[in-house]
Parts: C-alpha cells; structure tokens; sequence
C-alpha cells in the first residue's frame, strides 16, 4: 500500500476511535468539564506502559522537548473547556457544526499567510467542507436567545481554534518524535492541566473509571494512530478528515440511543470523503511537500529544572 494511503488509513482509524469515544462518553454519569481529565489519564497511562514495554523512555522525550508538550496539554484543555461550556449554552446542531470548522480555519490561514494559493481546488474543497457542515447543523431549535447563541457559536470558534493549532503542532512535530511516548505525553499533560476542572464536577467513582478505561481503550490508541499518520500528513488533511470523528459520533451514538442515522449524516459523511479523496489526490499530483505551518521559537529551559536520573 502506497505511504500515503497507509497514513490515510491510520488517521481514519484515530478519527473513528475519537468518534467512538465521544459517543461513549456522552452516555456516562459524568461528560463536559468532568470527562476531560479522567479520559486523558486513561489514555495517557495505556500508550506510556506500550512505550516503555517496546523499549522508549517518555522521561527522555519529556525532557527533550517538554514545552512542546505542555503547549499541546494546554491547547487540548481549552479545546475540551470551551467545546464543554458551548454544548451547555447553545443548541447542540449548530455548536458541534462550528467546532468541525478546523480544517476550514487551516486552508485559510496558509491563504492568508501566502503557504498556499486560493485557486480552483481549494474553493471546491471549502465548498464540501462547508456543506457537510450545514448537513450536521440543521436547524436551531426556536426560541434560543440570540446571545446565547451568539455566545455558544463564539466558543465553539475558539474550541475549532484550539483544535487547528493541535493539529498544526502535531504535523510539524510528530516526524522528530518516539510516536506512543509523545502521545501519552500529550495525553499525561493535558490529564495533568485539566485535573482543576474537576473541582467543578467531581464524577463519581464508578463513572471517572468507565471514562479512564474508554481513554485506555479508544482515546489512546486514537492518538497513536494521529501520531503516526501526521508523519506523511499534511495538516490540511488531517482537519477535513478529522471531520470523521463527528461522523462516526452520530453514528455510534443513535445505534446507542436506539434511534436511526438520518440521511443528511450519511451524506455529510460523503461529501467530507470527497474533500479528502481531491486533497490528497493533488496533494501527490503536485510532487511538492505538503504546507507546514513555521516552527515557533525553541523555549529554553533550565537544566536544574528537569534534571531526572533514569
């Protein structure tokens, strides 16, 4: 199988875990501020055991580029927190539409930064993106206030944000990195920066222990799979298929609820397939790497800070 193809598969393989897990999550006790640290844990402490059974150090990854890792734990617990506190003010259709904008964000960023030109394909493929996502929306329920609304969309925004800003990091980063290492870091991270939330929602035994064993099973091998993938990926690609996860979510979660995929789902789901089928097709008719977002300035940090024997 062609390299490409293969990095393709591993991503739809992550989107797909993260999908599952989103739908399992919101059918537990305990989901919005509560879910994110219990999940992250479960996930960061399976990939780590599998990085030191197959012979890695995560201390030494730490160690080697440990503000990396913290600038991914603390953009992935803005991304739960505004996601979180949106889906609890606003009507859900229309927040979880303006979360999957990432992709869209992306494409116009390396517009508007000259890493890419607006011609003919890019149009078409904002054009797909941007249907799927009026597919996902639907209509707003009547009688919402406006800023509420207003106010739900804005941080639904800032939760997509966070998300490009993941996904750019990780493409850039995820060649130079021991792949289940820096996503169990990732995950310990933002367990470890998102444990405060918790004060907010305490879950109760039995629910922080179904959420750690869905990150153990879903959400940590979703992010070894990330991992592996952006090391071919650009991160345009990764965005439009990571509006998968969303896919899989609905899926997964009215076969839960016992209800039925409804056919603006399904064909959401097409038109996303199409917008990745034309980005990696010219993406290898063009012979040129993919867009890389620049690398931000190296932070350095004291020796003292981290000096650890192993």
């Amino acid at each position: 199988m062609n390299t490409a193809y293969r990095s393709l598969a591993l991503l739809v393989v992550a989107t797909s875990l993260w999908g599952a897990s989103s739908a399992l999550i919101a059918r537990t006790a305990a989901t919005g501020f509560a879910a994110g640290a219990p999940v992250a844990a479960g996930g960061a402490v399976s990939l780590l055991l599998c990085a030191v059974a197959a012979g890695d150090n995560p201390v030494r990854a730490f160690r080697a580029g440990p503000g990396l890792f913290l600038r991914l734990g603390a953009l992935e617990v803005v991304n739960l927190a505004f996601y979180a506190a949106a889906l609890r003010i606003g009507p859900l259709p229309v927040v979880v539409a303006l979360h999957l904008t990432a992709p869209v964000l992306i494409i116009a960023t390396h517009i508007v930064r000259g890493m890419r030109e607006l011609n003919l394909v890019v149009i078409v493929e904002l054009v797909l993106v941007g249907a799927a996502i009026c597919l996902v929306a639907g209509r707003p329920p009547a009688g919402t206030p406006a800023w509420q609304v207003l106010l739900a969309c804005a941080l639904a925004v800032a939760s997509a944000a966070s998300v490009a800003l993941l996904i750019g990091l990780v493409a850039r980063e995820s060649a130079d990195r021991a792949t289940l290492s820096a996503a169990g870091l990732q995950l310990l991270c933002a367990g470890v920066l998102g444990a405060p939330l918790l004060v907010l929602r305490p879950p109760s035994v039995v629910a922080a222990t179904e959420l750690a064993v869905i990150g153990a099973a879903l959400l940590g091998p979703g992010f070894a799979c990330y991992w592996w993938a952006l090391r071919r990926l650009d991160a345009t690609t990764a965005g439009i298929v990571g509006l998968n996860e969303a896919v899989v979510a609905s899926i997964i979660g009215t076969a839960v609820a016992g209800s039925h995929v409804t056919a603006a789902t399904l064909l959401a789901g097409a038109l996303v397939l199409m917008a990745v089928g034309l980005e990696v097709r010219t993406t290898r008719a063009s012979g040129a790497p993919p867009p890389r977002t620049p690398r931000m300035p190296r932070v350095v940090y004291p020796r003292w800070l981290f000096r650890l024997r192993y």
